[in-house]
Protein backbone atom coordinates (compact mmCIF):
# COMPACT_ATOMS: atom_id res chain seq x y z
CA UNK A 1 0.00 0.00 0.00
CA UNK A 2 1.34 3.49 -0.73
CA UNK A 3 -0.45 6.34 1.36
CA UNK A 4 0.03 10.18 -0.29
CA UNK A 5 -1.34 12.42 2.00
CA UNK A 6 -2.90 15.85 1.00
CA UNK A 7 -2.43 14.68 -2.51
CA UNK A 8 -5.18 17.06 -4.01
CA UNK A 9 -3.17 19.67 -2.61
CA UNK A 10 -0.32 19.19 -4.35
CA UNK A 11 1.44 21.46 -7.05
CA UNK A 12 0.45 20.32 -10.42
CA UNK A 13 2.83 21.25 -13.30
CA UNK A 14 2.01 23.28 -16.29
CA UNK A 15 2.02 21.31 -19.66
CA UNK A 16 3.94 23.65 -21.26
CA UNK A 17 1.65 24.46 -24.16
CA UNK A 18 1.70 28.18 -25.53
CA UNK A 19 -1.20 29.80 -24.56
CA UNK A 20 -2.81 26.82 -22.89
CA UNK A 21 -3.57 26.89 -19.48
CA UNK A 22 -3.46 22.89 -18.57
CA UNK A 23 -1.74 21.13 -16.12
CA UNK A 24 -1.02 17.41 -15.49
CA UNK A 25 0.80 15.46 -12.19
CA UNK A 26 1.19 11.61 -12.52
CA UNK A 27 1.10 10.62 -8.62
CA UNK A 28 1.86 7.41 -8.74
CA UNK A 29 1.83 4.43 -10.94
CA UNK A 30 1.74 0.35 -11.30
CA UNK A 31 5.55 -1.48 -12.08
CA UNK A 32 3.58 -4.17 -14.29
CA UNK A 33 5.45 -2.99 -17.51
CA UNK A 34 2.55 -5.27 -19.32
CA UNK A 35 -0.47 -3.26 -18.55
CA UNK A 36 1.07 -0.60 -16.07
CA UNK A 37 -1.68 2.02 -14.35
CA UNK A 38 -0.70 5.89 -13.50
CA UNK A 39 -2.84 8.17 -11.59
CA UNK A 40 -2.68 11.72 -10.64
CA UNK A 41 -4.60 15.81 -11.14
CA UNK A 42 -5.35 17.10 -14.26
CA UNK A 43 -6.02 20.60 -13.93
CA UNK A 44 -8.17 23.05 -16.90
CA UNK A 45 -7.87 26.92 -16.06
CA UNK A 46 -9.66 29.32 -18.33
CA UNK A 47 -8.28 30.50 -21.80
CA UNK A 48 -7.27 28.32 -25.16
CA UNK A 49 -8.82 25.34 -25.09
CA UNK A 50 -6.51 21.72 -25.46
CA UNK A 51 -7.18 19.75 -27.88
CA UNK A 52 -5.53 15.59 -26.71
CA UNK A 53 -5.82 12.25 -28.59
CA UNK A 54 -5.95 9.62 -26.14
CA UNK A 55 -3.32 6.86 -26.81
CA UNK A 56 -4.45 4.95 -23.92
CA UNK A 57 -7.44 4.17 -22.17
CA UNK A 58 -8.03 6.50 -18.90
CA UNK A 59 -10.83 7.63 -16.43
CA UNK A 60 -11.07 11.13 -14.74
CA UNK A 61 -13.53 12.01 -11.95
CA UNK A 62 -14.36 15.61 -10.82
CA UNK A 63 -13.17 17.00 -7.87
CA UNK A 64 -13.49 20.75 -8.21
CA UNK A 65 -14.51 23.53 -10.35
CA UNK A 66 -15.68 22.71 -13.83
CA UNK A 67 -14.59 21.41 -17.11
CA UNK A 68 -15.52 21.33 -20.66
CA UNK A 69 -15.05 18.01 -22.18
CA UNK A 70 -16.01 18.06 -26.19
CA UNK A 71 -15.26 14.54 -28.09
CA UNK A 72 -14.47 15.00 -32.06
CA UNK A 73 -17.43 14.19 -34.04
CA UNK A 74 -19.48 13.23 -30.15
CA UNK A 75 -20.72 14.41 -27.45
CA UNK A 76 -20.41 17.60 -25.34
CA UNK A 77 -20.19 17.00 -21.37
CA UNK A 78 -20.16 19.29 -18.62
CA UNK A 79 -18.01 18.13 -15.97
CA UNK A 80 -18.58 18.93 -12.27
CA UNK A 81 -17.58 17.15 -8.96
CA UNK A 82 -18.30 13.78 -8.91
CA UNK A 83 -18.90 13.12 -12.45
CA UNK A 84 -16.98 10.60 -14.07
CA UNK A 85 -15.62 10.45 -17.88
CA UNK A 86 -13.72 7.38 -19.36
CA UNK A 87 -11.73 7.93 -23.10
CA UNK A 88 -11.29 4.77 -24.88
CA UNK A 89 -7.44 4.90 -26.78
CA UNK A 90 -7.94 6.51 -29.88
CA UNK A 91 -10.81 9.24 -28.29
CA UNK A 92 -9.70 12.79 -29.39
CA UNK A 93 -11.30 15.34 -27.44
CA UNK A 94 -11.11 18.97 -26.54
CA UNK A 95 -11.11 20.86 -22.80
CA UNK A 96 -11.95 23.30 -21.62
CA UNK A 97 -13.22 25.58 -18.61
CA UNK A 98 -14.75 29.18 -18.11
CA UNK A 99 -13.07 29.40 -14.98
CA UNK A 100 -11.10 26.19 -13.47
CA UNK A 101 -11.44 22.72 -12.71
CA UNK A 102 -9.43 19.42 -11.29
CA UNK A 103 -9.90 16.10 -12.15
CA UNK A 104 -8.11 12.85 -10.89
CA UNK A 105 -7.51 10.37 -13.39
CA UNK A 106 -6.37 6.60 -14.02
CA UNK A 107 -5.03 6.13 -16.77
CA UNK A 108 -3.19 2.85 -18.44
CA UNK A 109 -0.19 4.28 -19.43
CA UNK A 110 3.78 4.25 -17.82
CA UNK A 111 4.47 7.12 -15.50
CA UNK A 112 5.28 10.26 -17.34
CA UNK A 113 4.36 8.95 -20.72
CA UNK A 114 1.60 11.00 -22.52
Amino acid sequence: MKHFDKAQAQSINSLNIEGINAYLQDTVSSENDAAPITCGFFKMESGNPLEYTYSYDECKIMLEGEMTITEKGGATVEMKPGDVVYFDSGTTVTFSSKSSGTAFYVGQRKFGVL
